[in-house]
Order: structure tokens, then sequence, then C-alpha cells
């Protein structure tokens, strides 16, 4: 999903038309041009405006672009999303095997962390694990 689809959602969602999203962030009197350019992907706004626009939403700057260094909180904005907005790539279907993958993978490291499993062997499972998806 692109910055200008999940701004497009939440501006959706929160019920502003472009204009009323770009007057919010002060972008002056043709603000919706701006707003209309980073939805359709012509433009991507800096982190500064991204910063107003997330701010005039109501949601973490995270949501619409994600600029973090951190895996987990990639993961954790990338899945919000295929959660909020199942689309032909990330189906439901799709995120219940990574939520059973994720259970299963939490086994093999609790069994790692007490001991019955070497590190080797846990990665050599989580790494033949995804060898055998069904799908």
């Amino acid at each position: 999903m692109t910055y200008g689809e999940r701004l497009r959602f939440v501006r959706n969602f929160r019920e502003m038309t472009q204009a009323e999203l770009g007057a919010a962030c002060g972008f002056g009197k043709n603000g919706h041009i701006f707003i209309a350019q980073y939805e359709n992907g012509s433009r991507v706004p800096k982190k500064e405006r991204n910063e107003c626009i997330a701010k005039a939403l109501n949601v973490a700057p995270q949501i619409l672009m994600w600029d973090t260094d951190s895996t987990m909180q990639n993961i954790y904005y990338q899945m919000c999303w295929a959660c909020m907005v199942p689309c032909d790539d990330f189906t439901f279907e799709t995120m219940d095997y990574m939520i059973g993958m994720l259970e299963l993978f939490s086994e093999m490291n609790l069994a790692f962390c007490s001991g019955e499993m070497s590190a080797k062997e846990a990665i050599e499972m989580k790494l033949q694990t995804g060898m055998n998806r069904d799908n």
C-alpha cells in the first residue's frame, strides 16, 4: 500500500475532503492540490508536512509514512494496514497464516530460551517451516 492510498484511506475514514485536510494543515487556498498530489502519488510529502497531515488526521505520523529503523515497528505498521485494508496480495487468509507462523516461531523461541533447543535447531526449523506452506 502506498503513502497516497494510506492517506486517502485515513482521510476518508475521518470524513474529510481534500480541501478540508489542506485547510486543516494550513497549506493555503490550494492546499487540496497538495493533498490530491500526495494521494495520487505524484508527490510525497517531506517529514514536516507528513507530521502536519498526521496531526490534522489525529494519527501518528508513522501510520502514513513509517520512518523508523525498528524492524518491529515496521512490521507492526505493515500488519496494521494489512488488517485494515485487505487486498489481493494480502488477504485475511494470509494474515491467519502469518499469525499461525508467529505462534509457531514463538514456541520455537521459548524452546530455545529454555534450553530445549539449540539456536541452530531453532533457526533450521524456521527456515524449513517456510518450505512446508500449503498455499
